[in-house]
This record gives structure tokens, C-alpha cells and sequence, in this order.
């Protein structure tokens, strides 16, 4: 295998990489997205909680996109998920700000996530340009050949 080959099938294996990278960056950033809007809903909840102390009429969802009326009546503290099906009381206040923290800590690897995939496009981009340099003039030599033959 030649130089010039040797070098096309590299850039050719970086680029599939680099694709195969981006593909699941871009799952993740997503699957990052769905729980942000998860947790934009649940600060939205207890922002109008806060506002209304008792008495809200609210639906839950159930699956299915079906849903159960219920009446909140406790607002003095929240149930928060730790993982791993552990759950710590707080009060309303803490609990609130614990999800924004977290809402914020999501918002900022979508953001990285985001800026990944650009820079690995960029380079995709450049890969793309040499594979098909180094193809033409593959081409090219193996014509030139050819034509001496």
C-alpha cells in the first residue's frame, strides 16, 4: 500500500470515528434536553406552589398519556431524587433551589455537548476535503499508470 493510500485510509477511519462520535454526542445531548424540559416543569410547579401555599388542583400523569386529578394540599417541603431511587425531604425553598442548580448544571453540558459536536464537525469537515483530495489524486496516479502501461 502506498503512501498516498496509507493516508486516505486513515483519514477515512478518523471521519467514520468522528461520525460514529458525533452520533452518540448527539443522542446525548437529547436525551440532555427531554431532562431539562423535565426539570423545567417540575421548577414551573413549584414556582406556582410557592405562589399558591395549598389547594392546587393539578394533573398527574400516569403513562400513557393518561392523568389523575389530585389536590395538592402539603407545600412546606418536597420530595428530591438523589438517584438510584433515594429521595431526601426539603423544604419548598431548598428543594427549589436544588432542582435550579441541577436544571443549570444540565443546561451547561448540553452546552458542551453543543460545542463538541461543532468542533468535531469542523474537523469531519476537513477530513471530508482531504479524503477527497487524496482520492482525485489517487486517481490520477493509478490513471497515469495505467497510460504508461
Amino acid at each position: 500500500m502506498s503512501s498516498l493510500e496509507e493516508d486516505l485510509s486513515r483519514a477515512v477511519a478518523e471521519l467514520q470515528a468522528l461520525e460514529r462520535i458525533v452520533s452518540e454526542l448527539q443522542n446525548r445531548a437529547a436525551a440532555l434536553r427531554a431532562l431539562l424540559s423535565e426539570y423545567d416543569g417540575a421548577i414551573s410547579l413549584l414556582e406556582e406552589l410557592r405562589n399558591r401555599k395549598a389547594g392546587l388542583n393539578i394533573l398527574i400523569p400516569i403513562g400513557g398519556g393518561n392523568f389523575l386529578r389530585a389536590e395538592i394540599k402539603d407545600v412546606e417541603e418536597v420530595h428530591v431524587s438523589l438517584g438510584a431511587g433515594v429521595m431526601i425531604k426539603k423544604s419548598l425553598q431548598d428543594g427549589y433551589e436544588l432542582i435550579k442548580k441541577r436544571r443549570e448544571r444540565i443546561s451547561k453540558s448540553i452546552k458542551a455537548h453543543e460545542e463538541t459536536i461543532v468542533n468535531y464537525a469542523q474537523r469531519m469537515e476537513e477530513l471530508r476535503r482531504l479524503v477527497q483530495a487524496l482520492s482525485a489524486r489517487l486517481a490520477e496516479l493509478r490513471k497515469a499508470r495505467k497510460e504508461e502501461k
